[in-house]
């Protein structure tokens, strides 16, 4: 592909002219760095397919390259070479072999794979070799006999086409073929410019369709749309069921065919290997009886429609009225169309306002049997399956999360030692149904069975059963705040029975909220101010109002919303909920006592994209949080530590079994899991850990201890974690897990691993991962003083700490049973008690350092600690932890931040002098050494300092950066790649900053630290860095 250079339009490369503007386009492109490329096999918009030699060595391969509207970059790039070294576990018969990503020399990433003479299926049905049904049944048969190995292998093609499936013809002239796989077809989801076979697919899937999951028998079903459409030489055909019941075959195929077609999935094939059994038995016999069946009704057919022409004359007369009044119509629904809208609109809010329902929750503190706090809380939720789940927002559902009263008085019973039971019931009442009692006005203090008939409602604490299913958590990050303004505001609450009046309302599938047309018309149901608005029967208000803005997680509407209309629908004119309402818009008012006004008719819409996604892996049996408080949870982790603290581990996973009977806290399911697995109790420890990760997707521990599980039974490379974690790199704060992954790999060598740690608790992770891999190695001995080392390095009560205790515990009892003589025997024991009061009288000690050194954390985590504050009490942290990297790296940015250049410089190179890995850390304080330097003036000794840098630097960004500085390319190159990396940006932009600093350019650093800020990671030191620089520099600037 090539683009006009006057306007801009993609073209073939054989395109010569432009057809938009007329321009004459130069010769695209002949090579991709050292390949030629010979045939362009496919051309589209996000890459092109092409067969190319390798001129210096003759390789003949094919290339996909992937032009810039693919959305593939570095990280993509990183994915597919993950995805690679899977595919490579396929057997090499059947399947087109890829062997690399690269990046050409212009910056575009491209496939290399191996060289198929593929037909193209476009020659190969218009040359009538597909209409001997011989052939085709025989092709079809070996095509389904390559996916039921792909089946088995654990994989599947959840959108199968046309192009997946090539066809190379054999020396004997017979028809073989190729499954072309990959594990993912979307580069970028938000690219939606998918070709038309997909198109074509997407459209029809009904397993898509209906967002039921994918699976192998969804393969079946879009093998038998490819087998329908090769048979009647139509790849567009719309009714594969019609076209199946017409076509020629034989009457077990055409059963076969229908049943791959049939929308329900339990009635297609149960595997692949039944499709090609069949396809491959059909007999010549079988295929001729067909033929000549299809004759006899073909001959029939041609009679009738010699018949139906001699009406033709009167039907086109009927036909040129009807066109005659179709335009006239036409003219008439143009001038009324935006009443159409409303008409339409108006049968959605009839259709659906019975599936909405009105959402009471009562919840409350209580000690003994007095209420210390009670609050309630009205909303609304909307029915979206049969299977009786509802959406909601999260403060409808669970308000106690979000009432601000509610957390202050938990805190302050906490500080008088008081520990209330939490508790709660939601109420839920669809349309008609009978929910306010309005004579309770008349009694004093009623009660909230007075307000409510509670019989008539679903109820979380009777019946009929409202349960709920998840619950979105709220982001914490600014950076994720700023993307996410209504913070994934939304809840999914499940009923157990739905009446048989209810129709569910139909979700958008794949909305793009970016894609909705300003002004579109939607219209809004729920109650707004809740009760106090409605009768004794629950009645639906619907608010029409049109689209004003939308971004990636937010749209505006101009409709009236009031508080209760939280948690309803918003439903456009094709009548599918594109949104939940979630709030309204305010007005700061100016003056000495800012207050906030509601904007009654601008609502603020959560778009459904998250809530969809969520939904779909609920019923797909993920386990999500309830959002349900327990307040009493540090005791119960504190029964389940006190045995884990004796090395009792079984009776520590029977303590979190028995928590987490009465409740479901994320903490104490990650609690179970490790109790579990320190219990060898492996299997049930994954199944908490995949709960947890189910609750929190961003917990790197959990994906890391079922990687370990995996590893520890000799199957980690088929781990579904392993090639996530084993790329993680500087930018992630889990990347330590990626260095573990890569140790137990046998990526990283022993000796490397154990200079590789820069805190204490870094050390006890490795130490113990590197006693895991002796004692696999079968090096006792060696296992066994590692796994000693890793107990003395880790703080009690921590993941790591009990992970290496428990080994060493098992490992220790493995040798005692292992020696025979009674002296040898004794001897062993008597060391192991030794250790273990060492060990104890460790302990006393660390508990005091602890307590000091949270103590001096305590400014570290106020916003209102002053910086020097906060140097002051990492100074001390050094004095108390003199392994701890964390504090030397705070201290270089801290201390450049307050212009101590030397304190900085001091501290970077005190850092810098110890062993460690190449993380986040050393290079941030290496590149930040040489920039220091270039600030006090000694810009020789910094550029010095940068080349060191280098030298010692595989990380290819951070070698950019230093590259750039040294003015061996340009930084701007760089800015290009970074916008959709935040910590690419930070790293940049504050660095960039740094050294226009030092060069005296002070309103240019300016500008470079505003762009770092935009990065939002308010987390990362150099955050504060540039906050302060640019006060600083402001002072100076404005003098």
């Amino acid at each position: 592909m090539k683009l006009c250079q006057e306007c801009g339009q993609p073209l073939a490369e054989a395109i010569g002219m432009c057809p938009s503007c007329g321009s004459a386009v130069v010769e695209g492109r002949r090579y991709i760095d050292d390949y030629r490329i010979v045939t362009v096999l496919h051309e589209g918009y996000a890459s092109f397919l092409c067969q190319a030699v390798r001129e210096r060595t003759g390789e003949r391969v094919m290339i996909r390259l992937f032009t810039p509207r693919s959305g593939v970059d570095e990280r993509i790039a990183g994915r597919l070479r993950r995805e690679l070294e899977e595919l490579k576990n396929l057997p090499s018969e059947g399947f087109v072999r890829h062997h690399a990503i690269r990046r050409s020399e212009d910056g575009l990433w491209y496939r290399i794979s191996e060289w198929v003479d593929a037909l193209n299926w476009g020659e190969l049905i218009r040359s009538g070799r597909l209409r001997d049904n011989r052939t085709t049944f025989k092709l079809f048969s070996k095509i389904a006999a390559r996916l039921q190995v792909l089946h088995e292998s654990g994989h599947i093609i959840p959108h199968l086409i046309l192009d997946d499936i090539m066809v190379v013809e054999e020396s004997d002239g017979n028809l073989d073929v190729k499954i072309d796989y990959k594990f993912s077809r979307f580069f970028d989801p938000k690219l939606d410019r998918p070709g038309p076979m997909l198109k074509h697919l997407l459209d029809c899937h009904p397993d898509i369709l209906q967002r039921n999951p994918l699976d192998q028998r969804s393969d079946i079903w879009s093998l038998g749309k490819i087998f329908v459409e090769l048979l009647a030489s139509d790849l567009e055909i719309a009714d594969h069921q019609q076209k199946a019941e017409d076509l020629p075959l034989p009457e077990n195929l055409k059963i076969l065919v229908k049943t791959m077609l049939s929308d329900d999935p339990g009635l297609r094939p149960s595997s692949m290997k039944e499709v090609a059994e069949v396809f491959g038995s059909v007999t010549d016999q079988e295929i001729e009886d067909a033929r000549k069946t299809g004759e006899r009704l073909d001959f029939a057919f041609h009679g009738a429609v010699q018949r139906i022409r001699k009406r033709q004359a009167v039907i086109i007369a009927v036909v040129v009225l009807f066109i005659f009044s179709a335009i006239t119509l036409s003219v008439f629904s143009i001038k009324f169309q935006k009443r159409g809208d409303s008409i339409v609109l108006e049968d959605f809010a009839n259709r659906y306002a019975g599936s909405v329902a009105f959402v009471l929750v009562d919840y409350w503190l209580k000690e003994d049997k007095t209420y210390v706090f009670r609050n309630r809380s009205e909303g609304t939720a909307f029915l979206i399956d049969k299977d009786g789940y509802l959406l909601t927002n999260r403060h409808v559902a669970c308000p106690w999360l979000e009432d601000a009263a509610m957390q202050m008085a938990v805190l302050q019973l906490k500080a008088e030692n008081r520990f209330p039971q939490f508790g709660y019931r939601i109420f839920l009442w669809f349309e008609g149904e009978k929910a306010f009692n309005r004579s309770a006005g008349l009694i004093e203090s009623p009660d909230l069975s007075d307000a409510y008939f509670l019989d008539t409602a679903f109820r979380s604490d009777g019946t009929p059963g409202l349960t709920i299913a998840g619950v979105a958590k709220a982001p914490t990050q600014i950076r994720h705040l700023v993307s996410s303004p209504l913070r994934d505001d939304f809840a999914v609450l499940k009923i157990e029975k739905v009446p048989n009046r209810l129709i569910p309302l139909p979700l958008s599938e794949r909305l793009d909220p970016l894609k909705i047309p300003k002004l579109s018309p939607v219209i809004a149901l729920g109650f707004p101010l809740g009760s106090r608005t409605q009768q004794e029967i629950i009645n639906v208000s619907v608010a029409r109002g049109d689209v004003r803005r939308s971004f990636p997680n937010l749209i505006q509407i101009d409709a009236s919303i009031y508080s209760g209309n939280s948690g309803g629908p918003v439903i456009d004119i094709r009548g599918r909920v594109i949104g939940i309402v979630s709030g309204v818009a305010t007005d700061r008012a100016q003056g000495m006592l800012p207050f906030a006004t509601p904007l009654w008719n601008l609502g603020m819409v959560l778009p459904i994209t998250k809530a969809e996604v969520f939904i779909r892996e609920i019923k797909a049996g993920q386990v999500k949080w309830n959002a349900v408080i327990d307040l009493s949870v540090e005791d119960k982790l504190k029964k389940i530590f006190d045995p884990a603290n004796r090395t009792r581990w079984a009776e520590a996973a029977a303590a979190a079994d028995e928590a987490l009977s009465a409740s479901f806290d994320p903490q104490l399911v990650m609690a179970a899991g490790m109790m579990h697995f320190l219990a060898e109790d492996r299997s049930g420890a994954g199944e908490f850990f995949e709960k947890s990760l189910s609750m929190e997707p961003e917990n790197s521990t959990a994906k890391f201890m079922l990687f370990l599980i995996d590893w520890l039974n000799g199957t980690f490379s088929g781990s579904r974690h392993y090639t996530e974690l084993k790329a993680l790199d500087w930018r992630s704060p889990a990347e330590l897990y990626g260095y573990l992954v890569n140790v137990l790999a046998g990526t990283v060598d022993a000796a490397s691993a154990l200079e590789g740690w820069e805190t204490e608790a870094e050390k006890n992770w490795l130490f113990y991962v590197l006693g895991l891999v002796q004692d696999r190695d079968g090096n006792r001995e060696e296992a066994e003083k590692l796994l000693k080392d890793a107990v003395l390095a880790g703080e009690p009560q921590t993941w790591p700490y009990y992970l290496s205790r428990a080994r060493l515990d098992r490992l220790q009892q493995q040798q005692l049973t292992a020696l025979k003589a009674d002296a040898r025997w004794a001897g062993y024991q008597k060391s192991i008690e030794a250790f273990t009061a060492d060990l104890e009288r460790m302990s006393a000690g660390n508990r005091e350092r602890k307590e000091l050194l949270d103590r001096l954390n305590a400014p570290l985590q106020s916003d209102g600690s002053a910086l020097e504050e906060k140097i002051e009490a990492l100074e001390k942290i050094i004095e108390a932890a003199p392994e701890n990297g964390d504090a030397y790296v705070s201290l270089v940015f801290y201390s450049a931040s307050t212009e101590n250049w030397e304190g900085a410089l001091k501290y970077a190179r005190g850092f810098l002098k110890r062993k460690g890995r190449e993380s986040a850390r050393r290079l941030k304080v290496g590149l930040f050494e040489p920039l220091i330097l270039n600030k006090m003036g000694k810009k020789s000794e910094g550029e010095k300092q940068l080349a060191i840098f280098l030298g010692l630097t595989r990380d290819s960004w951070y070698r950019g950066l230093g590259e750039g500085f040294l003015g061996k390319r340009a930084l701007e190159t760089l800015g290009d790649d970074s916008i959709s990396r935040p910590e690419d940006v930070l790293t940049l932009y504050s660095a960039a900053g740094f050294w226009a600093e030092g060069r005296g350019e002070n309103e240019k650093a300016v500008e470079y630290y505003k762009k770092a800020l935009e990065s939002f990671l308010d987390a990362w030191v150099e955050f504060d860095f540039v906050k302060e620089r640019i006060n600083r520099l402001r002072r100076i600037l404005d003098r």
